[in-house]
């Protein structure tokens, strides 16, 4: 019976290769793992039709990866780590950098592999670097919380379709990458800030993936103010209707909505609430004797406030007659007829009438008298 050592030898996470194990070797039922050194250099260096790869999240591999890989038993979708332990930290020191990716194609030439620039410059690698790339499995993602890295991004009409269609080119997504995706030829950088289930790396290929937004950098909070003027902070508080502040992209859109409803709201007719103007003279707009008044207001014949003071007004010579005020639902079409001296009714009564049409007739052409 060999040892544990022997048989990590064959079957373990080291150079396995396609050597199967010797037949007094005892199988420990652990899966081979994809593991590899490759050249990386940027996807614009492949050229061809490959260039709309730089805004994915899948790389570019050569065919022996693929001989290999159908040699071992990994799960599909194909899922990489690719990571690079030579990379500077922040302080100088050297560090570990990870990305989780997928493959588009393996038709890259051999010993190289092909990445998107954002993956470079997440590994801080150079072309020709060494990067190691290694097979994993990766759960199925429920939520990603993303931060966009410019103010730019609140120019998108509409972000959910814009994040499903780029989104189709990514297989994984890991925490504290900073992802690139292009719309109406201009770039953008969004960060990946959290993961569920998992809080490093999720796979996002056939699966519901729920989307939250940080505030993009460089955002500023525009405040609130309130009837008296007065300015509230919209962190931690409730807004006016009793409910949470939402994201601030949603505040954006809420926002331009309700300036849309007030707009559309002061344009909406409005029935007499004009205001009148003339067209001549005082002269012309003094009203007459013989005018006709119609007033209806809910079936009584009372005369509207002001319209005897505009025909006093008018009457006493005033260039400006004083407005007309009548309530809503009312119309007007003049002012009281007043009958010329003598035409009361009732004043010829009990006498007879008088003689019309008393003049004498004249022919143009005389009857002959037979």
């Amino acid at each position: 019976m060999y040892s544990d050592e022997s048989s990590d030898e064959y079957g373990g996470d080291g150079y396995g290769g396609f050597a199967a194990a010797p037949p007094f070797q005892r199988y420990t039922g652990r899966q081979r793992q994809f593991k590899r050194f490759y050249s990386a250099y940027p996807m614009a260096a492949y050229g061809g039709n490959k260039i709309e790869a730089n805004y994915g999240g899948k790389i570019l591999m050569p065919p022996s990866a693929l001989d290999e890989l159908s040699q071992l038993e990994v799960v599909y979708p194909l899922l990489f780590k690719l990571q690079n332990e030579d990379a500077a930290g922040d302080d100088g020191s050297a560090a570990t950098r990870r990305t989780h990716c997928g493959v588009l194609e393996f038709v890259a030439e051999e010993g190289r592999v092909y990445l998107p620039q954002w993956m470079m410059e997440t590994l801080h690698l150079d072309p020709g670097a060494a990067v190691e790339v290694i097979n994993v499995a990766l759960l199925h993602g429920s939520l990603v919380k993303l931060q966009p890295q410019s103010t730019d991004f609140l120019d998108i009409s509409d972000h959910r379709a814009v994040l499903e269609n780029a989104l189709r080119r990514f297989s994984a997504l890991t925490v504290d990458d900073k992802i690139a995706i292009e719309y109406n030829g201009r770039e953008y950088k969004i960060a990946i800030l959290e993961t569920q289930p998992s809080p490093s790396a999720i796979n996002i290929v056939e699966t519901d993936l729920s989307v939250d937004f940080a505030p993009p950098v460089g955002y500023v909070e525009p405040t609130p103010r309130d009837e008296s003027g007065s300015q509230t902070s919209a962190s931690g508080q409730q807004s006016a209707d009793g409910s949470r502040p939402h994201s601030s992209i949603a505040k954006d859109i809420l926002r331009k909505e309700s300036a849309a409803k007030d707009e559309a709201a002061s344009l909406r007719f409005q029935a007499f609430r004009g205001a009148g103007a003339r067209l001549g003279s005082a002269a012309a707009d003094r009203p007459a004797a013989s005018s006709v008044r119609s007033y209806a207001a809910a079936g009584t014949g009372d005369q509207p406030h002001g319209a005897g003071d505009t025909a006093v007004a008018a009457g006493g010579g005033q260039e400006a007659p004083v407005p007309l005020d009548m309530p809503v639902g009312t119309l007007y079409f003049g002012y009281q007829l007043v009958p010329p001296p003598g035409s009361e009714p009732g004043e010829d009564e009990g006498q007879p009438p008088k003689d019309r049409f008393q003049g004498e007739g004249r022919a143009l052409r005389q009857r002959r008298k037979r």
